[in-house]
């Protein structure tokens, strides 16, 4: 506990509670703004890292009311990629978003059809496979590899 914690007697929020809240942003599809707004709002903070373990749980409870009293446990599962979680071997939904992410820093492409398009062609060439979902581990690394490269890449140009 730190320092801060420990002298007013809050128990710091857990790195589940921080994770089940940006879940929950997401399944509620809250912009960044409206997020940020909500946690002034709600326990005046900035950032849910500055939340207690006894806010967030109240934060937690709100936010799943609002959103159909979606558990903890399936509340991941609504998410991007959700539907492909506990896939053996495969790529987890967290990787997926990844190299949505990075893929979206380098792309040159301007609509999202043009953005996806690409995408399916640089997982051909790098992955040997046609789409996500049939990405397993050992392709997620190497996408995620060489997507990193070519981000380190612009910075130096």
């Amino acid at each position: 506990m730190s320092a801060q914690h420990a002298q007013n007697g809050r128990q710091p929020i857990s790195h589940r509670q921080i994770k089940i809240i940006h879940t929950l942003k997401s399944i509620l599809v809250m912009d960044e703004e409206s997020y940020r707004a909500m946690l002034r709002e709600f326990a005046g903070v900035a950032s849910s890292k500055s939340l207690s373990w006894r806010q967030a749980d109240e934060l937690i409870a709100d936010m799943q009311g609002k959103a159909g009293n979606v558990s903890p446990e399936n509340a991941e599962k609504r998410t991007r990629h959700g539907k492909l979680a506990d896939r053996p071997g495969m790529a987890t939904p967290p990787q997926l978003r990844k190299i949505e992410a990075m893929w979206s820093e380098v792309t040159r492409a301007e609509d999202p059809e043009s953005q996806a398009k690409g995408l399916r062609s640089f997982l051909e060439r790098i992955a040997k496979v046609s789409s996500l979902r049939f990405l397993d581990m050992d392709g997620a690394k190497k996408m995620i590899t060489a997507l990193g490269a070519m981000i380190e890449r612009r910075k130096i140009i």
